[in-house]
């Protein structure tokens, strides 16, 4: 269900104003903080249903934005991301299985291209790898 506009414009009016505000990044310290947001965010909260499910998009959002424009990182599906991180860290799919972030079963699906990368393994991924789960998604 969506609420009416105008509850929407002025809840966000007061939120910015309480808040101080949830915007772009425009510097990296802008950057940094929004990743530190959503980092705490992932930890405490269930970031799957709502109300913070759509906080975590946008925060996403927002720092997906700022790495395509700031970051010389080639464009890469979910699952070249995945292999790129496990190569990058000496890691193999038992490893992670190890750790408990996923079966290997399903990580050699995901390698393979048979699934995707839901959000609760993404936010997994991203702790594990010390990155945005938008790298995964």
């Amino acid at each position: 269900m969506i609420a009416d506009r105008d509850t929407i414009i002025a809840a966000w009016e007061v939120f910015q104003a309480r808040s101080g505000g949830l915007q772009r990044p425009q510097t990296e310290a802008d950057y940094l903080s929004l990743l530190s947001l959503l980092n705490e965010l992932t930890d405490a909260q269930n970031c799957d249903e709502e109300p913070f499910a759509s906080l975590f998009d946008l925060v996403s959002h927002y720092l997906q934005d700022w790495e395509q424009e700031h970051e010389d990182i080639p464009e890469a599906d979910p699952a070249e991301m995945l292999a790129f991180y496990m190569d990058q860290h000496g890691l193999n799919q038992s490893d992670l299985e190890r750790e408990g972030i996923a079966h290997r079963t399903l990580l050699s699906k995901i390698l393979s291209g048979k699934r995707t990368i839901s959000k609760e393994l993404a936010k997994r991924l991203a702790k594990r790898f010390h990155t945005n789960p938008g790298a995964f998604l």
